[in-house]
């Protein structure tokens, strides 16, 4: 049996490091594999594929703020990087091309953060009209096969002339581009959507909703201790306290959780306990709010 059989392999290598090393690890994104997150991911592969049609494929994917959805579309992201530079166009070749709802959701604003994206020359004093002439024409040479927009309940700070243009921009855009688009946001983005029945039924949603304390739950925290560098066996899933405990602190929600078990594996480092037990949980759940 390896050493560390407990940990992924990743997670092994990790655990022979010394103290400072290891905590340094805890602070970096790492992806846990749940089925939730796995249905996203399949949902999106699966409109990156779809063939061109009079109409294209939308998605809204909402949750809680600090549930996961970004976490969800930098590994779809990290499945599809750019292709590569075109000389010709001084542009990048991508098949999926992400941005971030402008805080004031204005049209000219969002043209704005497609043109950046591609690193493409933007001047963000000029006229809608050119801008958008500039943003299509370059789109187009592009063609990517879907955008993903984030933080769409931006949204809501707008008027509501603002919002109906924004959302109908999204529809433009994928009928012009015969693109994809995906967009990300809060229960604030599902109801903004909701107020427009021809952009509701263009972005069915999609919820990554808060954990319930079930056999998926175990599963994932089972994922979660496998990536933690520590030299034995928490057994987290397994404690009936621990699960509860993890729940009642952090609401169920996956950012926290994981803040909560990070914090955790750190404090078994810096003790030399080397693993989480209740007690070491409760203490720092007792430290400091995770909700």
């Amino acid at each position: 049996m390896p050493v560390h059989a407990h940990l992924c392999a990743e997670a092994r290598v990790i655990a022979d490091l010394g103290d400072a090393q290891r905590i340094a690890h805890l602070a970096e994104d790492h992806w846990i594999d749940y089925p939730r997150a796995r249905q996203a991911l399949q949902e999106l592969e699966r409109m990156l594929d779809c063939p061109e049609r009079t109409r294209m494929p939308g998605l809204l994917l909402h949750g809680e703020s600090n549930i996961g959805k970004s976490m969800v579309i930098r590994k779809f992201l990290r499945a599809h990087p750019p292709r590569e530079f075109n000389t010709d166009t001084g542009l990048l070749q991508v098949d999926v091309l992400a941005v971030e709802m402008p805080s004031a959701p204005q049209e000219r604003r969002l043209y704005g953060q497609l043109l950046m994206a591609l690193n493409a020359p933007y001047r963000p004093g000029d006229r809608l009209a050119a801008v958008e002439f500039t943003a299509l024409t370059i789109l187009r040479k592009v063609a990517p096969r879907m955008i993903i927009v984030d933080e769409v309940h931006n949204l809501l700070a707008g008027t509501a002339h603002e919002q109906r243009a924004s959302l109908n921009l999204l529809k433009f855009l994928s009928n012009q581009l015969k693109c994809a688009i995906v967009a990300l946001g809060t229960r604030d983005a599902l109801a903004a959507m909701q107020t427009d029945a021809q952009i509701a039924s263009r972005f069915p949603s999609f919820e990554l909703p808060r954990w319930q304390e079930n056999e998926d739950f175990r599963g994932f925290l089972a994922g979660f201790e496998r990536q933690l560098p520590l030299r034995q066996a928490s057994r987290i899933s397994g404690s009936r306290a621990m699960v509860s405990a993890i729940m009642s602190a952090t609401s169920g929600i996956t950012g926290h959780i994981s803040e909560l078990l990070c914090r955790a594996a750190e404090a078994a480092i810096r003790s030399k306990k080397e693993c989480i037990t209740p007690e070491l949980l409760q203490s720092v759940i007792g430290a400091r709010s995770f909700a």
